[in-house]
């Protein structure tokens, strides 16, 4: 994993990412040579390619091919290929006729994109080929053998172990074993000596007490040696992208180098915000429109076509949220509930404009009036955190930034209504907090546009 802006993100990706840019932006000036009828082979050198190159990327992370977390087969994968192309295709044509200085001859389009189709297809096949691959891994330990080391088994997600091969764990004398005994190993030779004739390049401590036998000397010879030594919780956050509460102490909150809140990054964050909402409503007030109609339609030009509802925002301070009517008007007559699979009370229109999130779009307006961030925690309703923040430990820090429209546990997590959902998704938004960057909102906003597209996680 590679840290960019405070974000980790797999070497594999950044690596692959690096290569198809360079191609990316190659291309055109590529297509212009092979096309021999071409005038402008050496006009608007570098405008063109650079526009070109930033539709393919942002095309290509909306359709979640920089993913950490696509679990798709290259079947999968070579469909969204196909869709980034079509876009790219549609874009650039669009642009071509506002901006007419950025054309390009259409045969030398065409080749430019047979160019990107085929790197793309080329560089998703060796990396389909090279992730899995042995050498291509980091091979670890853990340092203990009790509750706290036993939870490297719950890592089942393939993407979360791509990039390491556990060889096992290392009892502490008087823990207690929480692994199999399959899984334990031992040395009698000094802790780096086992390292280095086993070829491992990282030690993960997880010592449920280590006030008691922390092998300080062996763990500090590996480290200047040139050992990676992390602990369980840093695993975890690089790995899965999400802060593990089992992991998760105070002083993890209190020393890390995250959960700063203030500066300028709060000024960039609103500058976002208002350009952000500023730009969609400009391009989606046809389809509020539509949806608006359709909502009177429906309920035959009775109740309203917008929702308001309580919610908790920053410092705790409620607010109303502003939505499209999904559900009937009646919806909560039996008191605040949260939406399940198959709701009844979602309306036809409703389940339509849930499926494809049309419902959030007045939220811009919470957005522009301060209310919310467009990327944050989802806010919940005062019902909730109150049963919540006595049975989540740490839940109530999410209220410390401004809840969001779409947030790193939208887009890595599906739709969950029970506790153990919360508490997931909690994990998710603590590392956003942690590891916050307009980098990073930008990455999950192109992202939310793939959740959308392939649906996932609507109610």
């Amino acid at each position: 994993m590679i840290r960019i802006f405070k974000h980790y993100i797999p070497f594999s990706l950044v690596l692959v990412g690096i290569f198809e840019i360079c191609i990316f932006f190659s291309a055109v000036p590529l297509a212009r040579y092979i096309n021999q009828h071409d005038s402008n082979k050496l006009v608007d050198f570098f405008y063109t390619e650079f526009v070109y190159t930033l539709v393919v990327i942002f095309s290509m992370a909306a359709a979640g091919l920089y993913s950490r977390h696509l679990r798709e087969n290259f079947r999968g994968v070579l469909f969204r290929v196909i869709l980034v192309l079509i876009v790219t295709f549609f874009v650039m044509s669009f642009l071509f006729y506002l901006h007419p200085d950025l054309f390009t001859a259409r045969t030398s389009f065409v080749y430019a994109l047979i160019i990107t189709g085929s790197t793309l297809i080329i560089t998703r096949t060796l990396l389909f080929l090279m992730v899995d691959q042995e050498y291509f891994k980091k091979r670890i330990i853990v340092y203990g053998a009790g509750k706290k080391a036993s939870h490297m088994n719950d890592l089942r997600r393939k993407s979360d172990t791509r990039n390491v091969k556990l060889m096992g764990f290392l009892p502490i004398e008087g823990e207690d074993i929480c692994v199999d005994e399959n899984q334990l190993v031992h040395y009698s030779n000094g802790l780096f000596n086992y390292i280095s004739a086993n070829n491992i390049s990282e030690i993960i401590v997880a010592i449920d007490d280590r006030r008691k036998k922390f092998p300080v000397d062996d763990v500090l010879e590996c480290k200047v040696q040139g050992v990676e030594i992390l602990d369980i919780s840093t695993f975890f956050e690089r790995q899965t992208g999400r802060i593990k509460l089992h992991a998760l102490h105070p002083s993890n909150l209190i020393f890390s180098d995250g959960f700063i809140q203030g500066g300028i990054d709060l000024y960039l964050k609103r500058l976002f915000d208002i350009v952000t909402s500023f730009i969609l409503l400009l391009v989606t007030w046809p389809v509020m429109l539509i949806t608006a109609l359709a909502i009177m339609l429906e309920s035959n030009f009775k109740g309203s076509i917008f929702y308001k509802q309580v919610r908790v925002g920053l410092f705790n301070k409620n607010f109303d949220v502003i939505k499209f009517r999904s559900m009937g008007m009646d919806a909560e007559k039996n008191g605040a509930q949260f939406a399940q699979a198959a709701d009844p009370r979602v309306t036809r229109v409703g389940d339509i404009i849930r499926k494809l999130r049309i419902d959030e779009l007045p939220q811009l307006f919470n957005v522009l009036r301060g209310d919310m961030s467009f990327v944050g925690p989802r806010p919940e309703r005062p019902e909730f955190v109150q049963e919540l923040s006595e049975a989540i430990k740490y839940y109530e820090i999410r209220h410390y930034v401004k809840p969001g429209i779409t947030g790193w546990a939208q887009i890595c997590y599906p739709y969950g209504a029970t506790q153990e959902d919360t508490r997931n998704k909690l994990e998710y938004d603590l590392y956003y907090m942690k590891n916050y960057s307009i980098f990073l909102d930008i990455m999950i906003l192109l992202q939310t546009i793939q959740v959308v597209v392939w649906r996932q996680g609507a109610r």
